[in-house]
């Protein structure tokens, strides 16, 4: 903790940095404006000078892209905002960084700002640098259309009509349902989290399910599954866990969370329930002609929006192989396991090396499995889930606001993260020097990304591994490794791998990931429409990440993906967006 005399400097440093970003700001010049980033810094816009999200480096690219928008922005009444004060935090031992938030206004939005400052981890340095007490990170976003801004609560009480409240909502709900603004396809996490924030946004949206239950997502997935992230970092949108929650939730736990969440945030949802045939866009009503069926009924509906917030994974991938169908055995996908105890006394060989394979070899050998296999074929990102927790925690820390550690995340770009990931390599893997070295010893290849940036990086592109207990049963032998070669074909009883070993196997289960969730959305909504779409997850030339919450390409289809911080932050960006189509702020062409 900061004493008083450094708190004093905190907040005077954060003082000096907002009265010079205020004074360019309002002066409309480009050239003091990045004066206040540090020649290595990072800008990030949401909606404020474009309808794109947009990431800068450096002073060169952000004076590029202001040098015509900032003066016309037209932004006043720049000023701190209470509720994210001045404070201070370490990324690493070579980065400290002073952060806060701030307000401001266009003629027809309120913004929201969030600064990262560079602060000397030795205060006593005599004077700055290019970069001390400059901005590292650097977020300037919109947070409300002017007369639509986002309802905080309800009074609970009906004033001016003897009205229950079970009358009200059933009233709410009739209207909803007969004529949705927006229908939601998915009803787990993100499905959730978009539809809570639209209700408080006064967008009317429907929840479309397949399962029985809310959470049944989580449910039929393997019983030793929990989250890999602390709590707070998969808090849902208004409604933070209970103090006595798991660090890391259980699948059940969660699942269950789910289901009451929907009711506590008056949700509608329609369980059981899918679209069918082909949706169809009609451009001149700006409308869709959609078919549900709900719970073996078919309904006819014309949402002006629909969201996808399903996975962004679709079927799963097992891999065509000579003598699949000859092998005795049984096989499955990961997807389809459900524990470990049926394989008790048998030799069993998991295809893959990503979190799931871990999860699952894990459970095997503690449900008695007389062997298990790991078939790795390149190199894997392995990082401690210790290592990991306390890197997130000091994101996400117990006792402060989610909403603040979500502003603080906005403002450090994925692109920001992996270089602060390198800056901080030597430590990471000495953090994790026993467990790697000892991986490495018994054939395990492990890897710290293309760019040396680690497992939070690779997440974007092919994964990696947050170890929870798996590492330990490799370098112990109780899960054996079969490295860096590929499967030829099976016979009745046995892999035969393509440098002409052979294993025997009673059981194979392919941790082998899925296709994108491109593909069945093409047969949902038809080539053409998905092909105008952006891309779908990874991180962009741009520096971006394609996880959608902004226009997609196709007029009325909406992508929402990623973890639950993705979907809590970024659904007010969506219904911001939506917003603004209703009030002739934003049209498809532009």
């Amino acid at each position: 903790m900061p004493n008083y005399e450094e708190l004093s400097n905190i907040r005077g440093v954060a003082q000096d940095w907002l009265d010079s970003f205020r004074l360019a700001v309002y002066s409309g010049d480009a050239d003091a404006f990045v004066n206040c980033m540090a020649a290595d810094g990072w800008f990030r816009d949401l909606l404020t000078f474009s309808w794109e999200f947009k990431t800068m480096k450096g002073r060169d690219a952000t004076k590029a892209y202001l040098c015509q928008e900032l003066a016309s922005a037209k932004i006043s009444n720049i000023d701190f905002d209470d509720e994210n004060p001045p404070s201070i935090g370490h990324f690493g031992p070579r980065r400290r960084l002073v952060d806060v938030g701030f307000t401001f206004e266009t003629p027809r939005a309120y913004g929201q700002g969030y600064v990262r400052i560079n602060f000397p981890v030795n205060s006593s340095v005599d004077g700055p640098d290019d970069g001390d007490r400059k901005a590292f990170g650097l977020l300037l976003m919109l947070k409300d259309w002017k007369g639509y801004e986002e309802s905080k609560y309800e009074s609970g009480i009906s004033d001016r009509e003897a009205l229950y409240w079970e009358e009200i909502e059933k009233k709410r709900r009739n209207e909803i349902e007969e004529d949705p603004s927006a229908l939601i396809i998915g009803g787990g996490q993100t499905g959730l989290n978009v539809a809570a924030r639209f209700r408080q946004m006064n967008i009317k949206a429907i929840i479309v399910e397949k399962n029985a239950r809310v959470g049944d997502n989580w449910r039929k997935r393997y019983p030793t599954l929990a989250l890999h992230t602390p709590r707070i970092h998969h808090n849902f949108l208004y409604e933070p866990f209970p103090s006595n929650w798991p660090k890391y939730t259980p699948k059940e736990r969660l699942a269950n969370w789910m289901e009451q969440y929907a009711l506590t945030q008056d949700l509608v949802v329609w369980l059981k329930s899918t679209v069918e045939g082909h949706p169809v866009y009609n451009s001149e009503t700006g409308k869709w002609d959609v078919t549900v069926n709900k719970n073996g009924g078919r309904m006819t509906l014309h949402p002006s929006h629909i969201v996808i917030a399903t996975s962004m994974y679709g079927k799963p991938i097992i891999p065509s192989l000579e003598g699949l169908d000859l092998f005795r055995g049984q096989i499955l996908h990961s997807s389809e396991y459900h524990g470990g105890s049926p394989f008790a006394n048998k030799s069993v060989v998991v295809v893959g090396s990503g979190n799931s394979s871990a999860d699952v070899c894990q459970d095997l050998v503690f449900r008695g499995a007389s062997s298990v296999t790991m078939v790795q074929r390149s190199a894997s990102g392995v990082v401690s889930e210790k290592l990991m927790g306390a890197g997130l925690a000091a994101n996400f820390p117990e006792g402060r606001r989610v909403e603040r550690s979500d502003l603080s995340a906005a403002a450090t770009p994925i692109v920001a993260v992996r270089q602060l990931m390198q800056e901080t390599r030597h430590y990471r893997l000495d953090f994790d020097k026993e467990m790697l070295d000892g991986l490495r010893k018994v054939g395990f290849n492990v890897t710290d990304g293309n760019d040396n940036a680690g497992v939070p990086l690779m997440v974007y592109a092919r994964g990696g591994v947050i170890d929870v207990g798996c590492a330990p049963l490799i370098i112990e032998g109780r899960v054996k490794v079969k490295q860096g070669v590929g499967i030829s074909k099976l016979t009745e009883s046995t892999i035969v791998f393509e440098d002409g070993t052979i294993l025997e196997a009673d059981a194979i289960i392919f941790a082998t990931g899925w296709v994108s969730i491109r593909e069945d959305l093409k047969e949902v909504f038809g080539e053409e429409a998905i092909q105008k779409t952006s891309e779908i997850w990874g991180i962009g030339e741009d520096g971006e990440i394609h996880a959608g919450y902004n226009f997609s390409g196709q007029p009325g289809l909406w992508y929402t993906w990623g973890g639950f911080n993705h979907s809590r932050f970024y659904s007010k960006h969506l219904a911001l967006f939506i917003k603004a189509i209703e009030l002739g702020y934003f049209n498809y062409g532009q």
